[in-house]
Order: C-alpha cells, then sequence, then structure tokens
C-alpha cells in the first residue's frame, strides 16, 4: 500500500492521471487504484487542466504528449494553480532535453515508457514522503 507521513492511516490518495493511450490509462488506473488511491482518468492536456482546477488533487500523473495542450504546457498551467501539487510525469518519446524541462517546470520525476508499474508505485510513494517533510 502507498503510504507517507502526509497521510493519515486510511486516508485515500486523490490523483488525476491524463493519458491520451486509452489502454494505458485504464491499466495504470486500476492498477494504482489497489494502493488505496483514488483516480481521475482524463485523455489530453486541456481536459487534464479544466479538471484540475475543478479539484483538489494530491498528485498528478501526467503524460509528455497529449493532444490538444501537450503536458509540459498543463503542467506549468497546474504549478501557477497550485506550486505545491506533486507532478510524476512520463512520455515514451522525451529525450534527456526534455525530460530536463519537464523537471525544470516542477515535475518530481520524468519515467520513460514503457517502465514496471513497481517504479511508479515506487515514485508515488516516494513523493508523498517527501511533500510530508516539513
Amino acid at each position: 500500500m502507498i503510504s507517507g507521513a502526509a497521510f493519515e492511516k486510511g486516508k485515500i490518495l486523490h490523483i488525476l492521471l491524463a493519458e491520451d493511450d486509452r489502454n494505458l490509462g485504464d491499466v495504470l488506473k486500476k492498477e494504482i487504484e489497489e494502493e488505496n488511491c483514488s483516480i481521475d482518468l482524463v485523455h489530453d492536456g486541456v481536459e487534464a487542466v479544466l479538471r484540475f482546477i475543478d479539484n483538489p488533487y494530491d498528485m498528478v500523473l501526467l503524460d509528455v504528449s497529449m493532444p490538444r495542450l501537450d503536458g509540459i504546457s498543463a503542467l506549468m498551467i497546474m504549478k501557477k494553480l497550485n506550486p505545491r501539487v506533486a507532478v510524476i510525469a512520463f512520455s515514451g518519446n522525451a529525450n534527456q532535453e526534455q525530460i530536463a524541462e519537464v523537471l525544470k517546470k516542477g515535475a518530481v520525476k520524468c519515467l520513460r515508457k514503457p517502465f514496471e508499474i513497481a517504479e511508479l508505485r515506487g515514485w508515488i510513494k516516494e513523493t508523498m514522503v517527501r511533500a510530508a517533510e516539513p
């Protein structure tokens, strides 16, 4: 189970997942929800920003390459709205320069697809533990 000092025992972690690949999005949602998380899944950057505006999320999982609004632009908007939100990005085709830009814009990590679910779970846990630190 994903846990961190930031969350009381039994508290559900509310995560926004933005992934344009519907099959991958469904798999990630199913796998992460097993970890005492509530996932809202959207399929493009515009949907992600609109959902983010309307809901308080503990974390955002964000694909870098999405239709209508790319992940880097969505990340910048989200960070402007809530600088403290934890964001983990991922991409199947990002080069080192793009990964560096994602991190510079405020993501805590940028994973390269394909990645193991266990790796993503580990980063979610580590990120939430760090968020709990003063």
